[in-house]
């Protein structure tokens, strides 16, 4: 008898434990896919005053609420000071590491510069998938090549948020595209480099050719170019359902309140444009024996 009720309780706890584990299971997957789990913004810097900071920069925001995380994934250069000339020459590498979105603000208000944030209106496995995807470029260190025309803040963001979208069969469409976009890459930066007129002629001379090339849509939204045109843009699936690709109104963290001047033209920049333009010219001429 003693046998049978010792039986009877060890089933009865073993339905309880497994009962528990079903109960904990479902909490654990209605909490991720609740759409405020993760949370994904784009993240719109201002203008700064160094050549490669005049167009403003752009990161995507996650946080993750319940676990109290907030970082933002930021694709930077790996400048260091022996390797400053490979910007130039698009050399340099970059990747994307993740900064403490409080630290990253701070860094951005002390020089003085805007702040801007859009959430995004992407689903919650879109969300954490995208999460992954970030977390495994950044494993990867800076391994891409720099390219002020392709490979830049701004496409690394579009080509990450699009490979999150693209596992549920999701796609980003452009009602409006801001009108610099439409014309060339010098085109472009004639209209982006409209008040800083050493810039314009150190990029010009930079793009050389390519230049006069079309380029692809992605590559020619810098920072405030994709902020207006992800206003105007939506998400489609397969079965031509659509929704903005912005959640509700940005919000602005901080105004800009450095005034944008580009220093004038410095011996070693001169040097460092000389070089290329020769270097350009030599390139042409390579190519116009062949």
């Amino acid at each position: 008898m003693r046998s049978k009720l010792l039986c009877f309780l060890l089933v009865c706890l073993l339905g309880c434990g497994m009962a528990t584990a079903q109960t904990v299971a479902d909490t654990a997957k209605a909490a991720v896919q609740n759409e405020d789990f993760v949370r994904v913004s784009l993240v719109t810097i201002g203008p700064g005053n160094e050549v490669y900071s005049l167009y403003g920069h752009t990161a995507l925001r996650l946080q993750c609420p319940p676990h109290g995380l907030d970082y933002c994934f930021t694709f930077e250069m790996a400048l260091r000071p022996e390797e400053e000339l490979k910007f130039f020459f698009s050399t340099a590498k970059a990747g994307f590491i993740a900064a403490k979105t409080d630290l990253f603000f701070a860094n951005y208000r002390t020089k003085g510069r805007s702040i801007t944030e859009h959430q995004l209106n992407l689903r919650p496995t879109e969300e954490q998938q995208l999460w992954r995807m970030l977390d495994q470029e950044m494993a990867k260190g800076a391994h891409w090549d720099y390219s002020f025309l392709t490979t830049n803040c701004s496409s690394m963001c579009i080509w990450m948020v699009e490979k999150a979208l693209a596992t549920e069969g999701e796609k980003i469409v452009y009602n409006r595209l801001p009108e610099a976009v439409g014309g060339t890459y010098r085109d472009l930066l004639n209209h982006i480099s409209h008040d800083a007129p050493w810039a314009r002629l150190f990029w010009n001379i930079r793009m050389g050719s390519k230049g006069s090339e079309q380029g692809a849509v992605n590559d020619k939204l810098a920072p405030a170019l994709l902020q207006e045109a992800w206003a105007d843009a939506v998400i489609s699936d397969t079965s031509g359902n659509v929704r903005p690709v912005f959640a509700g109104a940005p919000r602005h963290i901080a105004p800009q309140q450095l005034r944008v001047a580009p220093a004038p033209i410095t011996p070693a920049m001169a040097f460092v444009v000389a070089i290329i333009l020769v270097t350009t010219i030599l390139l042409f001429i390579k190519r116009k024996k062949r």
